[in-house]
């Protein structure tokens, strides 16, 4: 054993590791970036580290163009991969054979597929076990196959157990990282000191170049078309490229960086590739062409740099062999297993999963490691151009799925089990049995089969794949449900889930029904997805249920795979008879194309940007839009609506009109239901306030079609109600003002009679109380001329303020008033309070501030309770004086307070009020430079009314 060996190699992979443990701490892009990239080299396993060197050696520049070709898959993945990570981020796939299941439909398959893809990947993990074992004989100096093998096994057991069981990559992807890094170094160094010990310098290895004939070997190019197609064609379904860009969660933007970061760092590492070929032909190795990476620098006596490639040698084939382990066990459960498995009847469903997977991993690896006893074949290229030959007969259903809506179920089986079965006849088994021989008997010809003719059958199979694919799918017809979910997986769709109404109404009812299916796992599958929506429990919206069960349906599938999913959804949730006529859902479309709107591309993108023009008009209308389905949804529901109903377009988009706030919700549906187009002046009590509207819809009759839908258009009319309200008003202002007129002329003769009456009264009598009577007689009649006369001025549309302002004793208008409130029958049901200063005074009329008054404390009093009382107090401050008048009496309701001061406007039964009381007031108090507010419930009280009248203090006294 070399011990020096052992102990450098180990060290390296912990140095390593630390390494990229350490940069993965710094938690930023360039450090994810970083460790993705090196994943990616590293996910091909030991082809670049030993595969490479011997594929150069074997087939000149032709190995650059493989390798370019395999990385291809990434400059390349906008038109393959990216369509299918789109599709993923709505129904998430967790394997290729998901995908194929989801696209041609049936069990078959998902086996098929899946038996395929096991069959491809078992000469790409023999290759790594090959690796292995070469590594461990150089440490060991001798031949440890069987050691090798145990090894192998139980270390990618423990890395399927801890990955299987925290369900988490990022370490897998860690050690990938790690193994990427140190093969990249190994690489640079190795190929540095084998020139400098064999060559001295570059110069000189450019001379031995030219003179050893070398120039004109590696420029072999018979086998570049092979290599081209099989290498692209592999990369395209090779398990790990798949699961990298489509299953798991890294961004777009990583995404995107792979498909110029992945073929740079594969074009870098091909660099020193010819180097190291060149150095050991000069130095005249014994070692194979696939072994110069770590027998060079044995040879050169660099244990360190030995060490380092035998590290990253060692780590690959861990790596890639847990890697490829995982997924295929992933496959065998989703498509062989699970869909048999009764799952109600498993108690802690998730752990029977977890264990499953992990006995199938370490099941699936022992049969790995068996069968590698037998492999005739110990060329580490010969195995991954086996292996990326079987990987390419799965390319064409690949891309069929995503550019053929014709290519169906019956054809990729028929092309698949056609090329599986040429490739293993012709390549696979002759890796176990050794290569043979057919003599055809009529022609004379023999047909070799084997590594000899390897560019031959691999391509035929190809061919063969695609010609029953193609013939099959010509003349064999596809079901509805096939004809849809072609359609969904074509490159240029946006998948959205169809809308329709679930006959579940509660999150609930949702959660029993999938409980009857799906065991206890519903309830946790529930609340994971109303956790990730941000909904409530008590969420009942129709698009929000939908949205609940699409989250379900794409972390089942995560979980158990597209086949038992499907029979779980189906079981819980029956989908209708007819998919393809089902309208999309809305809201799962807007959230698409906002997320995704960006990376539309031609003729979609300007169809893109037209929508959002059109749906940015729509909102900003002036107008209500609200669109419904057939079941009462809302699909539309725009600024100017949300604005009327104070409920935003994320509340109510989706929700039925049924769950609408009132009156919206009656006023709606009435309108709906009913044959009426259009209906005006819909009234509505709105915070307090009353609103008018007017409705009209896109139709007058049931819609029976699904993909109908009825438009409201909702225009606020408040304005032009109150507008039309006014006119009216004031045409009955101008009726009562001619009224007016005519009963002032009627009404001044016999007042002026009575004037007549009372002074001759006062001369004829000496009693001193009908002296009193007639002076109060005389002083009501010029009162009553002056109330005519304003009415006369009314009338005339002129000011009823006396030119001539005086200064008014405000103490003496309001005993005044309360004086004339005592004379009549209601004296008795409130006491007035007055206290207002003897020599508080304004500029005014002293009858008009009378008829103020009047007004106010008639109001306040017929407002007001038996043996309740009504203040009037008075303060002055800034050159105003402000009195109030104060009751506790019912008050005014909030829907008249904005309407006080209007004409006609009245809380009194009809007969008892006129309703232009304090409209008069208004005026009157304007026209004296004064202000009026009144608020109820009364200031410092919980009822009643105040009252505040605010007037300048003449000059001399402000």
């Amino acid at each position: 054993m070399n011990s020096q060996l052992a102990i450098y190699t180990i060290a390296i992979i912990i140095l390593g590791y630390i390494l990229l443990r350490f940069i993965a701490s710094w938690n930023t892009k360039g450090s994810e970036n970083i460790i993705l990239t090196l994943a990616l080299l590293a996910s091909s396993g030991v082809l670049m580290a030993m595969g490479s060197i011997e594929m150069a050696g074997r087939y000149g520049y032709s190995m650059i163009i493989a390798l370019f070709a395999f990385s291809l898959v990434f400059v390349i993945a906008p038109l393959v991969l990216f369509p299918i990570r789109r599709l993923s981020n709505v129904i998430r796939l967790a394997t290729s054979v998901d995908f194929l299941t989801f696209r041609y439909r049936g069990r078959k398959v998902a086996i098929v597929a899946t038996i395929a893809t096991i069959l491809a990947i078992v000469p790409l993990i023999f290759a790594q076990l090959l690796a292995a074992s070469s590594v461990i004989n150089i440490i060991f100096n001798s031949d440890m196959q069987i050691m090798t093998l145990v090894t192998m096994l139980g270390v990618v057991g423990l890395i399927c157990h801890y990955t299987v069981k925290s369900g988490a990559q990022s370490n897998l992807r860690l050690i990938l990282a790690t193994a990427g890094v140190l093969l990249l170094v190994a690489l640079a160094i190795s190929a540095w000191i084998s020139i400098g010990n064999s060559f001295g310098g570059l110069e000189a290895m450019d001379s031995w170049v030219m003179l050893s004939g070398q120039q004109e070997t590696i420029k072999r190019l018979d086998t570049s078309y092979s290599l081209f197609i099989i290498f692209l064609a592999a990369g395209l379904s090779f398990p790990t490229n798949f699961n990298v860009l489509v299953t798991e969660t890294i961004t777009d933007r990583q995404a995107s960086m792979t498909s110029w970061a992945y073929p740079l760092i594969i074009l870098l590492a091909c660099i020193p590739l010819y180097p190291m070929l060149w150095s050991g032909l000069n130095l005249e190795s014994s070692a194979s062409f696939q072994e110069y990476l770590f027998a060079l620098p044995i040879m050169m006596n660099q244990p360190v740099v030995a060490s380092l490639s035998l590290a990253s040698i060692l780590l690959l084939s861990i790596a890639v062999c847990s890697s490829l382990t995982i997924l295929g066990s992933r496959m065998i459960l989703n498509s062989m297993i699970l869909p048999d498995k009764n799952l109600t009847q498993q108690i802690n469903l998730s752990y029977w999963i977890t264990r499953t997977h992990l006995a199938l991993a370490v099941g699936l690896m022992l049969f790995f490691v068996t069968l590698s006893l037998s492999i005739k074949s110990r060329s580490i290229i010969d195995l991954y151009l086996v292996g990326f030959s079987g990987l390419a007969q799965l390319t064409p259903g690949l891309i069929a799925a995503m550019y053929l809506p014709k290519a169906n179920r019956k054809g990729f089986i028929a092309g698949l089990i056609g090329g599986m079965f040429l490739w293993l006849i012709s390549l696979a088994l002759p890796l176990i049995f050794g290569d043979w021989e057919w003599q055809i008997p009529i022609i004379g010809k023999s047909l070799l089969f084997g590594m000899q003719a390897w560019e031959v059958w691999a391509i035929e199979a190809l061919l063969l794949n695609i010609t029953l694919c193609t013939l099959f799918s010509i003349f064999t017809k596809m079901d509805e449900k096939e004809n849809t979910y072609a359609s969904i997986c074509m490159a240029d769709n946006v998948y959205i889930p169809i809308r329709v109404e679930l006959d579940q109404k509660t999150v609930e009812e949702l959660t029993q029904k999938l409980f009857f299916v799906l065991g206890e796992d519903a309830n946790i599958e529930v609340e994971n997805a109303l956790e990730m929506l941000g909904f409530d429990a008590d969420e009942a919206r129709p698009a929000a249920l939908r949205q609940i069960r699409d989250t379900i349906n794409a972390s089942l599938n995560m979980r158990l795979g597209v086949l038992t999913t499907e029979n779980v959804m189906s079981e819980a949730f029956p989908p209708p008879k007819s998919l393809s006529s089902q309208p999309e859902d809305l809201f799962v479309l807007e959230s698409v194309l906002a997320v995704h709107g960006n990376q539309l591309t031609g003729i979609a993108s300007e169809f893109n940007k037209l929508r959002v023009h059109h749906r940015e008009i729509l909102d900003k209308l002036p107008i209500g839009i609200v669109s419904l389905d057939q079941n009462g949804e809302i699909l539309k529901w725009n600024e100017a609506i949300s604005e009327y109903t104070n409920l935003d377009n994320s509340s109510a988009f989706g929700s039925s009109i049924a769950d609408l706030p009132e009156p919206w919700n009656k006023e709606i549906t009435g309108f709906v239901a009913s044959d009426d187009i259009i209906r005006d002046n819909v009234s509505m009590e709105l915070n307090g306030k009353r609103r008018w509207f007017t409705f009209q819809k896109s139709t007058g009759v049931p819609i029976d079609d699904i993909n109908d839908e009825v438009i409201l258009l909702i225009e606020e009319k408040t304005e032009s109600v109150l507008l039309i309200q006014k006119s009216i008003n004031n045409e009955r202002l101008a009726s009562v003002g001619r009224l007016a007129a005519g009963v002032a002329h009627e009404i001044g003769n016999p007042v002026t009679g009575i004037a007549c009456l009372a002074q001759n009264l006062e001369h004829e009598s000496d009693s001193k109380q009908v002296l009193e009577t007639a002076e109060h007689i005389l002083s009501q009649t010029s009162r009553i001329n002056r109330i005519v006369e304003s009415l006369i001025n009314f009338s005339r549309g002129e000011k009823s303020i006396i030119k001539n302002l005086q200064r008014v004793n405000l103490h003496e208008v309001a005993e005044e008033t309360i004086q004339l409130l005592t004379l009549g029958d209601n004296a008795s049901q409130v006491q007035f309070k007055a206290n207002i200063p003897s020599d508080f005074e304004i500029l005014g009329d002293y009858h008009q501030l009378i008829q103020v008054f009047l007004n106010l404390l008639s109001n306040s009093r017929d407002a007001s309770t038996a043996d309740s009382e009504v203040t009037i107090l008075a303060t002055e401050a800034d050159g105003k004086i402000r009195i109030t008048i104060n009751d506790s009496g019912t008050g005014i309701t909030q829907s008249l307070q904005s309407q006080l001061f209007e004409p006609f406007v009245t809380s009194k039964d009809p007969g008892k009020g006129t309703g232009l009381g304090l409209w008069v007031v208004f005026n009157l108090v304007k026209g004296l430079d004064g202000d009026i507010t009144i608020n109820s419930p009364a200031e410092n009280n919980t009822c009643g009314t105040t009252v505040a009248l605010t007037f300048n203090k003449p000059e001399n006294q402000a």
